[in-house]
This record gives structure tokens, C-alpha cells and sequence, in this order.
């Protein structure tokens, strides 16, 4: 039975644009997890901080960090520390007595820190739904996550991309069930 839904695609292409929308128009239910935001000056992508559904937020990906080449993802240094120090214990629903986990993103920075992957399976296995983005590309961890008989797949393009927010809001509507009526949904995207 499904009950984990992840969107992949290119980057850029509006993974996390995609997820915020949904989580705005699912915001009647508690949520447990988080989402990232890049860190942009002067248009430059500079790093990205992770961002949980109460509000905290942490750096942990920047070019200026300085890391052994182990902790390295193209420009960024990343330092998977902050990343479980601040998300770990927002990937369990039952501590947050949640109705869905948001996981944004399961990508070569986040993998970097084992607890995190652990935590993520965890999530992945509890009986609450999990929305969430993925790499398009991957092998060995993510090939396994998507591999999975309890996910449904999204892949967001540019042709699709302003049609597949509601696709996307209707399976996890039928997922919740119970959860909530779809009349707390918005027309926002």
C-alpha cells in the first residue's frame, strides 16, 4: 500500500517550489520534518539551510565552509552535524504527533550523515505519510528509496509542472483519508 510520496526532477525545475505549495495547502494538518531554502546574494547561489515545519533553521551546506573533500558537493562544503542536529528528531511522526513528515531533500548532501539516512528509513517505515524530494539522479541509497513498494514517484518537468501540484494534492488527499475533508484545501498554488 502506498503512503509515501516523493517528486524528483531536474534541478531547478521546482521540487521545493512544489513541496512549499503543497504544505500551504495542507496546513490544517500538524506536519513534522523540513524543507530547504537556498542562500542567494546578489543571484549567486552561495549555500542552503534546512528549515523544519516549527520554524528553526540552520546552514548546512555554504561554499565558504571549509570541509575535507569527504564533505564536499560540487561547491558546497556541507556539515551533516547541524543537519541532524537540527532535523533528526523532526523525521519521527510519533514525537511530533504528526499527520505527514516533509523531507526536502533526499540528495548527496543530506546522505552524507548516516543518522540522517537512518532517520529518513525510519520515517519512510512509520505508518504516517511522507511527502518529500528526491534526486533525479542516484544510485545505492536512492535507487533503494524509490525502489520502494509503499512510494509513488512524481517527476516534475517544465511542461507539467503547473498541473502536477494538483495531481499531487489529490493522491495525498486519498492517502490521508481520514486525516482531514479536502474542502480545507485552497485554490493557492
Amino acid at each position: 500500500m502506498v503512503k509515501n510520496i516523493l517528486l524528483t526532477g531536474h534541478p531547478g525545475v521546482g521540487k521545493t517550489t512544489m513541496l512549499q505549495g503543497i504544505i500551504k495547502r495542507f496546513a490544517h494538518l500538524t506536519m513534522t520534518g523540513f524543507y530547504t531554502e537556498e542562500i542567494r546574494e546578489k543571484g549567486i547561489r552561495l549555500g542552503f539551510k534546512a528549515v523544519t515545519m516549527n520554524g528553526s533553521s540552520a546552514v548546512f551546506a555554504h561554499r565558504n565552509f571549509q570541509t575535507g573533500p569527504e564533505h564536499r558537493v560540487g561547491k558546497y562544503g556541507v556539515n551533516p552535524e547541524v543537519l541532524e542536529r537540527l532535523v533528526l528528531a523532526h523525521l519521527s511522526p510519533q514525537g511530533q504527533a504528526a499527520h505527514l513528515v516533509i523531507i526536502d531533500e533526499i540528495a548527496k548532501m543530506e546522505l552524507l550523515s548516516m543518522p540522517f539516512r537512518e532517520g529518513l528509513l525510519q520515517a519512510l517505515d512509520s505508518d504516517c505519510p511522507l511527502l518529500g524530494t528526491i534526486s533525479l539522479k542516484g544510485t545505492g541509497f536512492i535507487k533503494q528509496v524509490k525502489q520502494r513498494d509503499d512510494l509513488e514517484l512524481f517527476k516534475i518537468t517544465t511542461e507539467n509542472r503547473n498541473v502536477l501540484g494538483e495531481q499531487v494534492c489529490r493522491r495525498l488527499q486519498e492517502m490521508l483519508g481520514k486525516t482531514g475533508p479536502a474542502d480545507h484545501l485552497t485554490t493557492d498554488n
